[in-house]
């Protein structure tokens, strides 16, 4: 009974990551309050399931990490409370109190909606890390999940692309809004949908080295010549690496600045890891790990014009987002320890705007600046180190294990991919790229211990 409810979960679980990009990457109200429910049943099913038997949870995390997220959701709480002293709260609460004659109860949050949506949604990928942490114990589903996210990035850039080479414009997803001309699949913004192919390039590239890296155990085989040993490596090898090739072919054409680097910084991780672990029996690892770097630099030569283009046209002095970080660095200064409200951004940022340029940011286009901003600096790093504790222990898993350490390894590469891309972007605030994350990460963590399980 408790094997077909995990069963059942896990199917659920994907179909929830594979879907999440759909609805415009769960970015609406209604998508990301069905994702956080989808996540919050499927949890509970699991720990009904499951709890009777506490040696089936895999608590093999690293202390700090889940205090600190405690922590974090309960400096966010308390953000919201309005019996917190008086002194913590936000001085508009009693300058509106006054402009309205209302008895208004202040808060150090501007927003209690905003921050209680924002803690929901962090709630929710907590969720999905914790499922799939528990469900990516095992080796076989640990290598389907990572099976399923590569369907679905083929799928989302079979799409992508088909929209971009045959100038159709699917009203049904984005309606009358007529967007720049480039690949973005069933996403509003070039960016996030940037990361979120990156990190299912990343997970492709990593099922691909493994299943290629395992040798073929037949009986009576007969040791082969170089010649038959190429022609096998290419029977097993031409599908995958058409895969590759159409997934980092829309992932190119996405004309994605920080995207572009973000991948290929993720990518070179993940190969130095895997060399790095792979100490034996290197010749196989490294044909296929040149076989996939091959493919992917014949689809950026084929189609990178454009994103060259733009990288040359870069200059950095005249980009806004330098103003905007430096409006942030005041005000986390005017405001250091409490912040201004978790996810109250949009509406708080506007005491630090001018509006110079007419345009108003309601993203910092930098979440490791906007979570300083939101959370204040202690809590903040409490979150920051929540996170950081994920990636080292997954470095520690590849170090350690000596097998499967694809896994962790790949883990290890999507932090850097989402770590790099959110200095210059807010992909990760993004639904569908953080429950995509938030798997990753919880396969990559599961597998960094190994167990009778595995």
């Amino acid at each position: 009974m408790t094997q077909r409810v995990n069963q059942l979960v896990y199917l659920f679980l994907m179909l929830l990551v594979a879907l999440a990009p759909l609805p415009l990457g769960s970015n609406r109200e209604w998508s990301w309050a069905l994702c956080a429910f989808v996540a919050g049943v499927l949890a509970a099913v699991w720990l009904l399931t499951n709890l009777r038997s506490p040696a089936t949870l895999n608590a093999r995390l690293p202390r700090y990490s889940p205090v600190a997220c405690l922590l974090v959701c309960a400096w966010i709480i308390l953000q919201r409370a309005d019996w917190t002293p008086t002194a913590w709260h936000h001085p508009l609460w009693g300058m509106a109190a006054e402009a309205l004659s209302l008895d208004l109860h202040g808060r150090v949050t501007l927003s209690t909606e905003d921050s209680g949506i924002a803690l929901m949604r962090l709630l929710a990928y907590a969720l999905v890390f914790f499922l799939a942490m528990q469900l990516g114990r095992e080796r076989k589903r640990a290598q389907a999940i990572f099976g399923w996210l590569t369907v679905a990035g083929l799928v989302y850039a079979i799409f992508g692309l088909f929209v971009y080479w045959s100038g159709y414009h699917p009203t049904w997803l984005f309606g009358e809004k007529l967007l720049p001309h480039d690949v973005r699949a069933t996403f509003i913004n070039r960016n996030h949908y940037a990361t979120w192919q990156g990190l299912t390039m990343i997970c492709a590239m990593a099922w691909f080295y493994h299943s290629m890296a395992r040798p073929e155990v037949k009986p009576y085989s007969v040791p082969q010549d170089r010649e038959a040993q190429v022609e096998a490596f290419i029977i097993r090898a031409w599908k995958p690496l058409i895969v590759l090739l159409l997934m980092v072919t829309a992932r190119v054409l996405s004309h994605s600045r920080g995207g572009f680097a973000s991948a290929l910084l993720g990518t070179f991780v993940l190969f130095y890891l895997l060399d790095r672990s792979g100490f034996r029996k290197r010749t196989g690892r490294r044909v296929a790990a040149t076989a996939v770097l091959v493919v992917a630099a014949v689809a950026f030569f084929l189609t990178s014009e454009a994103l060259l283009d733009r990288i040359n046209r870069t200059d950095i002095s005249t980009e806004e987002r330098l103003a905007v970080y430096t409006n942030i660095n005041q005000a986390v200064q005017d405001n250091p320890v409490l912040g201004f409200g978790y996810g109250t951004f949009a509406n708080s940022y506007r005491l630090y705007d001018p509006l110079e340029s007419g345009v108003h940011y309601d993203r910092a286009h930098n979440t490791w600046l906007e979570n300083v901003f939101e959370l204040g600096l202690p809590a903040a790093l409490a979150l920051f180190l929540a996170l950081g504790g994920l990636a080292l222990t997954c470095l520690q898993g590849v170090r350690r294990r000596h097998r499967d350490w694809v896994y962790p390894a790949t883990g290890v590469a999507a932090s850097t991919l989402v770590g790099i891309h959110a200095l210059v972007d807010f992909s990760l605030q993004i639904p569908a790229v953080a429950l995509l994350y938030a798997v990753i990460m919880g396969v990559a963590v599961a597998q960094s211990n190994s167990s009778v399980n595995t």
